[in-house]
């Protein structure tokens, strides 16, 4: 079974997702974690981090698929995610993080917003979630060692009413078949 994120294969029908967030998560590593968050709806958001694949990088791990929710779009859920990621990945001794987003997106500005440092752009990286051509990806990177509290005056955006900002899970404390 192949690996690859669903958007490879647009249209993205349910059944592909569903197989696609199932094996990545009985097939995640150990010390991978899975964050959601919900709101009275169901599932509005996901963000996920895998530890490096080297052994001389035990340090390190690779964030993927920051996804939110159209109704929960500009309501600090990206963000909560994102948050929660960092807080947990440092708990659990990881000092760098990685990732890439999609040139010119919202995530981009998510994450130089949020202090990740900009290393370059890999032109026609992953195709479009449409399946259209290749777009430019953005590469990212945050030492969280050295990654300052916010500054004094600068607050962080509350999630709306009724929304549970994250949970947390790692593949081995999951149940599977509850994901969907």
């Amino acid at each position: 079974m192949s690996r690859e994120h669903p958007s490879a294969f647009a249209p993205l029908s349910l059944a592909r997702a569903e197989e696609w967030w199932r094996e990545t998560l009985s097939h995640g590593h150990p010390r991978a974690a899975f964050f959601v968050a919900r709101d009275d709806q169901g599932i509005v958001g996901t963000v996920q981090f895998h530890p490096a694949w080297a052994p001389n990088q035990p340090h390190r791990a690779e964030v993927a698929k920051l996804i939110v929710h159209r109704r929960g779009r500009r309501k600090g859920i990206g963000r909560a995610l994102m948050d929660a990621l960092e807080a947990r990945a440092r708990s659990g001794g990881f000092t760098l993080l990685t990732l890439d987003a999609k040139r010119g997106e919202v995530a981009e500005r998510l994450y130089r917003k949020m202090g990740w440092n900009y290393v370059g752009v890999i032109p026609g990286y992953a195709l479009n979630v449409d399946g259209s051509g290749p777009s430019d990806t953005v590469i990212f990177y945050k030492d969280l060692q050295r990654a300052a509290e916010p500054l004094a005056g600068q607050q962080r955006k509350p999630c709306g009413p009724g929304l549970n900002r994250t949970s947390a899970t790692t593949p081995h404390k999951t149940d599977r078949d509850d994901a969907f």
